[in-house]
């Protein structure tokens, strides 16, 4: 089985229905690779999920994904205690993606 690092898109648009990649983002992951994602794209998929006026997923189902994530495909990180800290930050702050200001 070959092994292959997904992007963080490949992630978003298989959660956001109304994208036009989102059935091939489906077909991709129910394929037969051995998918490798990294914990840059587990906060990457956090803070872009979370963001808008009008978000696509709460901070507690963004989590869910996370979980789920970490149960189907292999995490590289720099060490095991980088995934554990992150989910207990965004339990504690629940973030809700990237401010921006606008500077006058």
């Amino acid at each position: 089985m070959s092994k292959l690092l997904l992007d963080t898109n490949i992630l978003i648009y298989s959660k956001d229905k109304n994208s036009q990649f989102h059935f091939k983002s489906q077909t991709l992951l129910s394929s037969s690779f051995d998918f490798c994602i990294t914990s840059k794209n587990l906060s990457e998929y956090y803070a872009v999920t979370t963001k808008r006026i009008i978000p696509l997923l709460t901070s507690e189902q963004a989590l869910a994904d996370l979980e789920e994530f970490s149960a189907y495909f292999t995490i590289l990180y720099p060490n095991e205690l980088s995934l554990s800290i992150l989910k207990k930050l965004i339990k504690k702050h629940h973030p809700k993606g990237l401010s921006y200001m606008i500077l006058k």
